[in-house]
């Protein structure tokens, strides 16, 4: 068994993927490759101990039994998980979060946007968060999803209209989504940070490729004083 700290919980297809870093600060990414080894990704059951109890979570220090690098065409960081339920080992207190938010952070997304990207994660403290969006999409092949989105800025570069698939970041979208009646195009983060009485957020980014094209993620949203909501992982 490995212990993980799970610095990112996401809506992946039909779903969950995981990611976080081990004790000795190297990110990794449990999965279950499909019968195709097409997504690798986790299953619900695969977030939850011996009693049923989603254990996974952001900010949460878990064991789960790893088993090694899945080979050819994973990203580095994936490793394939084998059947022992995950075990919580603690919860970070706030203090200890920001601490490894802070020694995981880099100042600069160039090692996920060089065309031969030796990695898929990344932590990063925006300098700017500009604005966010909720709303209902149609995809590349004409399929309606419900993608919350940001833009914010790194150094000297605007990330603009970036997707977020965090579970709990999607679950208050919906809260949005609701409280307005409809898609919330743009809403400014400091509305939104100043309702939650936010002074200070991480992200853990990742790189993805879809058609030999790559793109970026908000995989992970970190938001101090830290905040829970519902996570979500419905398609619409």
């Amino acid at each position: 068994m490995t212990e993980i700290t799970v610095l990112a919980v996401t809506r992946l297809s039909t779903g969950v993927c995981i990611a976080g870093i081990t004790n000795d600060g190297n990110w990794i990414r449990p999965t279950r490759p499909n019968h195709n080894d097409t997504w690798r990704q986790l299953e619900y059951e695969d977030c939850k101990d011996a009693n049923g109890i989603w254990v996974v979570k952001k900010g949460n220090v878990v064991r789960m039994d790893i088993l090694g690098h899945i080979p050819s065409g994973a990203h580095t960081e994936d490793w394939k998980i084998g059947s022992r339920k995950p075990e919580l080992t603690r919860m970070l207190d706030e203090d200890e979060y920001m601490n490894i938010c802070e020694e995981c952070s880099e100042d600069s997304l160039g090692c996920l946007e060089r065309e031969e990207a030796n990695r898929s994660l990344i932590m990063v403290c925006p300098d700017e968060v500009n604005s966010f969006s909720f709303c209902i999409e149609t995809d590349w092949e004409g399929r309606k999803k419900f993608i919350p989105r940001c833009t914010f800025k790194v150094g000297e570069q605007w990330q603009n209209n970036i997707g977020v698939s965090d579970a709990e970041w999607r679950g208050l979208g919906r809260q949005f989504i609701k409280e307005k009646g409809g898609n919330v195009n743009i809403i400014r983060s400091q509305e939104i940070f100043n309702q939650l009485e936010i002074n200070k957020c991480w992200f853990t980014i990742g790189r993805n490729e879809v058609n030999s094209k790559a793109y970026l993620l908000v995989v992970g949203i970190h938001l101090f004083p830290v905040k829970e909501f519902e996570m979500d992982f419905e398609r619409i």
